[in-house]
């Protein structure tokens, strides 16, 4: 973890705020936490704040039981992964590639399942976007650790909680902490990053939660390449692990790139 004071926090982000808002209800803690949101998107690189209108790629992806002696490789029918960016607000999804292949809508269905869970993957969702319908509070330790908390303020959507560890020095997210009703109950997260045009990108992500006694891991490498003027994840590597035994590998490929595409 990297330490800063809250009095540099306040440095570093300026006093912006400086007319009465004691009618507001919006409380201080909220202010604070937009602002060091907006900080830290500031620090990120997202192709949607460089230009990226639209974007549509091939995506190829396979899966291996490493269980297996054989360790087979399943290669699964390639989808076309699609995005929309607009005011601040992503449209993303996937549809399959009709092409020689033939699939069932129950067997669509579940591999919409799996993939829907990578959709942030190829191209992130700002901080802003992701906490848009949550309620955000920041915390400072003695040592001067920051923690933002968020929680849905949809009283139907109460299903998750995030804690979110801040790097004050280098302005990034240093680890992730879900709290959800459903299992796995507990996932913490932390991040390796690189730089593109001097701001940060994730290079690999390593996850832990626990599931019925057993432990997990997932460890997840991203591969960018720079297409036209924008750096995007052209692969994905993910491998999971369970009491320490490899038991399954993902890998992505996305190719076949249409950026900002008039139809």
């Amino acid at each position: 973890m990297i330490f800063s004071s809250f009095l540099r926090f306040l440095v570093v982000l300026g006093i912006v705020i400086l007319e009465p808002i004691f009618c507001s209800s919006i409380s201080w803690a909220q202010i604070i936490t937009n602002e060091v949101i907006n900080k830290l998107d500031a620090n990120y690189y997202y192709p949607q704040k460089k230009g990226l209108v639209n974007i549509s790629a091939l995506l190829e992806w396979e899966q291996q039981d490493l269980t297996k002696g054989k360790k087979t490789i399943i290669k699964n029918p390639n989808f076309l992964f699609y995005g929309k960016f607009k005011d601040g607000i992503s449209q993303k999804g996937f549809t399959i590639n009709e092409n020689g292949v033939i699939l069932s809508d129950d067997e669509k269905i579940q591999y919409m399942k799996i993939l829907n869970n990578y959709l942030d993957a190829f191209i992130p969702k700002t901080l802003r976007e992701k906490f848009s319908g949550y309620q955000g509070t920041t915390t400072f330790s003695e040592n001067g650790k920051m923690l933002l908390q968020f929680e849905s303020i949809d009283p139907l959507d109460m299903d998750k909680y995030y804690e979110l560890h801040v790097d004050t020095n280098e302005w990034r997210l240093a680890g992730l902490h879900v709290r959800q009703k459903h299992k796995p109950q507990s996932v913490k997260g932390k991040f390796l990053y690189t730089r593109k045009e001097g701001q940060w990108v994730v290079a690999e992500t390593l996850s832990h939660f626990s599931i019925d006694d057993k432990k997990y891991s997932e460890k997840t490498e991203y591969t960018y390449k720079k297409i036209k003027s924008f750096w995007l994840v052209s692969k994905v590597r993910q491998i999971v692990q369970q009491n320490g035994h490899d038991i399954l590998l993902h890998r992505f490929r996305l190719s076949d790139y249409k950026i900002n595409s008039m139809n």
